[in-house]
């Protein structure tokens, strides 16, 4: 439903410019022919009317673009209004070098033709922010001026040729500007839209948290207490508790989107932080049979951070980066830094992993996505949001089969 209401809204908006440039184009074909092939010869040089205008030709000209209306309303009615502008420029070319071959062919007088048509074809071609169209729109009309003047053999074309470049400069100028405005919009409209889902989904995990939370506290109570009653079972009491830990996490991870966490910041040793992820993480990373290998410089500032928040971060990516290498074979896990500038600390983990597709890393911090059989789709949602509060950036280099490299930029000092 979301995809055909934006569908309708492009068709609309391309059908509007169609209607703009068809209009132009009339107007100018119709205003300019007469303006500068009679009104000025006759009134202003006192030259003959129409000199430079082929008779037949200039028919066959107008039948053939108010001919193209019932063509134009029925591509648009076939949803084909996309190739409207196409047909018109190409006809145009055509029409008007034929116009000039037999105008000038055997005319000793110096080359004297063009139209401001061109100026709608090129200068109007931004409103439909369409850079495949623009460069149709600049090529075709430059190509016909070069055409005719192989054809009848005057270099005087060159200079129309080096206008409509000119021209097409500044179209291409505001080509740019539209598609950057329009590329802004988007990406405004997408936050927007991340944010009002991250404040649907905040609004039902503060409800439902608190309501999870209360009977898991007694569930953790009286399986403890079971344990106790028959010790002889251990192994299902161990998995009820697992899964009991498993849920509460969950929950917590969803109250950070619901109810933020006061946010402590202090002087910490960024070094201190991932050595004790590492000591954390081991356990983890034997079973899988992977090593973890911190590679830091030898002397980095204090940052200025909340270190639990930051532990849970790297907790996160060291454990998301084990779960994603093969088993068997297992591979190293490496923990970067770098001092990017006077004011910025980077910190790298590198994975040996299977990687991930491109077209889903874009994906990986919305809410409920995960590409983990029993992930949740919380954790690197919950870890950018701790990020973003720290003031500083993650991004996401992958390839498959080779793995991942997850970066976070952090301010040292926070201003």
């Amino acid at each position: 439903m979301v995809r055909n209401k934006f569908t309708n809204l492009l068709y609309n908006e391309e059908k509007q410019a169609l209607k703009i440039y068809l209009f132009s184009f009339y107007v100018t074909l119709v205003l300019y022919d007469l303006l500068f092939y009679y009104i000025y010869p006759k009134f202003i040089t006192s030259t003959e009317p129409g000199k430079y205008y082929s008779i037949d030709i200039s028919l066959i000209i107008y039948i053939t673009f108010f001919g193209l209306l019932p063509l134009s309303l029925y591509l648009i009615k076939r949803g084909k209004h996309y190739s409207v502008k196409y047909v018109y420029i190409s006809c145009y070319v055509v029409l008007s070098a034929i116009n000039d071959c037999v105008v000038f062919w055997d005319d000793s007088s110096k080359y004297s033709s063009g139209s401001a048509i061109e100026l709608i074809l090129v200068l109007f071609s931004p409103i439909f922010i369409n850079k495949r169209f623009f460069w149709f729109a600049t090529i075709a009309t430059t190509f016909r001026y070069l055409l005719v003047g192989i054809l009848i053999g005057d270099r005087i074309v060159f200079f129309p040729i080096v206008l409509i470049l000119i021209l097409a400069g500044i179209a291409y100028i505001l080509l740019n500007r539209f598609v950057s405005y329009v590329d802004a919009l988007n990406t405004s409209h997408e936050q927007l839209k991340h944010k009002e889902k991250l404040a649907f989904i905040g609004q039902m995990a503060t409800s439902l948290g608190h309501e999870i939370k209360n009977p898991l506290a007694s569930l953790k109570g009286f399986t403890q207490l079971q344990r106790e009653k028959y010790p002889g079972d251990q192994h299902y009491y161990s998995i009820m508790e697992q899964e009991i830990e498993r849920i509460n996490s969950i929950v917590n991870d969803l109250m950070v989107i619901g109810k933020p966490r006061s946010t402590n910041f202090q002087k910490n040793n960024i070094k201190d932080i991932i050595a004790y992820v590492i000591s954390i993480s081991k356990q983890l990373a034997c079973e899988k049979k992977v090593t973890l290998a911190a590679v830091l410089e030898d002397e980095l500032p204090l940052i200025e951070c909340d270190e639990n928040q930051l532990k849970q971060v790297f907790i996160n990516l060291i454990n998301n980066g084990i779960e994603s290498m093969d088993h068997d074979h297992g591979g190293t896990l490496k923990i970067h830094s770098s001092i990017v500038s006077k004011n910025l600390l980077s910190i790298r983990v590198v994975d040996q992993g299977s990687g991930i597709d491109k077209s889903e890393i874009e994906k990986l911090f919305e809410p409920f996505y995960t590409t983990k059989p029993e992930g949740t789709g919380l954790g690197l949602m919950v870890t950018k949001k701790i990020v973003e509060d720290h003031q500083g950036e993650i991004q996401v280099d992958s390839e498959i089969n080779k793995g991942t490299t997850i970066t976070i930029t952090l301010p040292i000092s926070q201003k």
